[in-house]
């Protein structure tokens, strides 16, 4: 069983595990950064590092008016191929999910080009994408 951080974007419901997440944060005031990938919203400092911040809707091409700022979340995103900031609509709920109860795809699914995703598990009557890893676009490594 792992835990996870239910987090929506829009209507859609993601999970992302607990141990890629270092802190949940308000969003401070981005710095922009000239000629980024279209997902990158900015930068910001966190503990001495400048990181860049990841727009999740921009990332998967969620339609909608984007929620006022003081609502939205910061999800400090980290494993073994960088440090960088999601932005995320609200934050739900954390739960554990077994392996067994994670359902794989029938078919292959894209969720945009930097989003690897392990299938879907149920969560309160709805399905929830569950998240195995988000890459930087190439042009933004850290």
């Amino acid at each position: 069983m792992s835990d996870y951080i239910i987090f929506t974007i829009g209507e859609a419901h993601y999970a992302i595990d607990v141990s890629n997440i270092e802190r949940i944060d308000q969003i401070p005031l981005l710095t922009p950064t000239p000629n980024a990938h279209p997902f990158v919203d900015g930068m910001m400092m966190y503990r001495d590092n400048t990181i860049k911040v990841i727009n999740f809707r921009k990332m998967t091409n969620m339609k909608g008016e984007e929620p006022i700022l003081s609502s939205q979340k910061l999800l400090i995103y980290q494993d073994d191929k960088g440090l960088f900031a999601i932005k995320a609509d609200t934050i739900k709920d954390i739960v554990a999910f077994d392996d067994s109860s994670i359902k794989s795809y029938s078919h292959t699914v894209s969720v945009g080009e930097c989003l690897l995703t392990r299938g879907v598990a149920e969560y309160k009557q709805s399905l929830v994408v569950v998240i195995d890893s988000i890459v930087l676009p190439y042009n933004e490594a850290a």
